[in-house]
């Protein structure tokens, strides 16, 4: 139920639509974007990853990968499917750890390999994107 005007979630007016999924993608211009990527005083790690396994519900798992790694200011491309998952994303070297936890966090990512670049200034992506495929 919306807690503005008691409707079922079907019945949603689109500002309230739109509320729920602003939180869930970045809107930012990407000129803005770019710009404090480059005025970021930390280091950041590139990496990959990928794993084949069944996602139920990948739109939800979407959904918490992005509400985690954004909060850890992870950026990059990552794709969702019923089988698995694959990524290529720039962590924040102090933050690593934390998503590291948070990714083994995940039983069937429980110690799945990462791959880091070798050469790398760490600004390959300027915004987090998850996408369901």
């Amino acid at each position: 139920m919306c807690r503005c005007n008691n409707l079922p979630i079907d019945k949603l007016a689109d500002c309230h639509i739109t509320q729920l999924f602003i939180m869930l993608e970045n809107r930012i211009d990407r000129r803005i974007l770019k710009e404090q990527l480059q005025k970021e005083t930390f280091k950041r790690r590139t990496i990959s990853f990928y794993k084949y396994f069944n996602i139920e519900n990948p739109q939800e798992f979407r959904n918490d990968l992005y509400r985690n790694w954004s909060e850890l200011g992870c950026f990059g491309r990552i794709y969702i499917a019923r089988e698995g998952i694959n990524a290529q994303m720039s962590v924040p070297e102090h933050n690593l750890n934390a998503f590291l936890e948070n990714l083994y966090s995940i039983q069937e990512l429980d110690q799945l390999p990462i791959k880091y670049a070798i050469e790398d200034d760490g600004k390959s992506f300027y915004k987090l994107t998850i996408k369901v495929r």
